[in-house]
């Protein structure tokens, strides 16, 4: 859930379905629309064209051994389900974070999916009022 702070940013409020958090990776190399230049001349289009019929042709293939090869994706693939069954039936807590781009506001742990849904809707209604649902104690 995306809402409008007072003092006008945006906040993310939502459920982490894995119980680690990912790093972002900054990648400021290739870029598609950089080679042909958006599309916006008969030339560069046809090179986006026939970079969408290579990848429509090939990508599943490509994208099969990717997520094969990579241990990770199988072992996401694995752990993801008995997570979330596990989450569902009371036995883990549902992470709750909120977050301002890539900084991350506060984190809180509910039991249960309904309470977890609730739990959204107040933090998200807090930074709406322009409360602060993480507050620090000292």
């Amino acid at each position: 859930m995306i809402v409008q702070a007072l003092d006008g940013r945006y906040v993310t409020v939502r459920r982490r379905w894995v119980p680690w958090r990912l790093k972002a990776r900054k990648f400021d190399g290739f870029d598609a629309f950089d080679i042909v230049g958006g599309a916006d001349d008969p030339v560069s289009f046809v090179a986006l064209l026939a970079l969408a019929i290579f990848l429509a042709l090939f990508g599943g293939i490509i994208l099969t051994v990717a997520v094969l090869a990579g241990e990770f994706f199988l072992l996401l693939l694995l752990l993801l389900p008995l997570l979330a069954a596990a989450r569902m039936l009371y036995l883990l807590p549902w992470k709750i974070e909120a977050t301002y781009g890539d900084q991350t506001l506060g984190t809180v742990g509910v039991r249960g999916w309904r309470e977890s849904e609730e739990r959204i809707r107040d933090i998200a209604g807090a930074y709406q009022r322009g409360e602060d649902p993480f507050p620090v104690s000292a």
